[in-house]
């Protein structure tokens, strides 16, 4: 009989640590749901640098433009 009670106990003990267990889990799982994770940059920060570049490379294309540089022409130094 005292047998049977110890292995109730020990059942209990680890029932006990697994409803633990559950709540820290849950607790956790709360927590990092209500935040924001952003690897990196943020959209607004990757939009900005994003016309940046465009701006750049719009630049750029003007020069090139207003060059006549065409690729078929090669430098040559006077």
């Amino acid at each position: 009989m005292r047998r049977r009670l110890n292995q109730w106990a020990d059942a209990s003990k680890i029932l006990n640590a697994m409803v633990v267990l559950g709540f820290v889990i849950a607790f956790m799982v709360s927590i990092f749901s209500c935040q924001e994770y952003y690897i990196g940059k943020s959209e607004e920060e990757l939009a900005r640098e994003m016309f940046e570049v465009d701006s750049l490379i719009s630049k750029i294309q003007f020069m090139i433009d207003s060059l006549e540089v065409d690729g078929t022409k090669v430098w040559q130094d006077h």
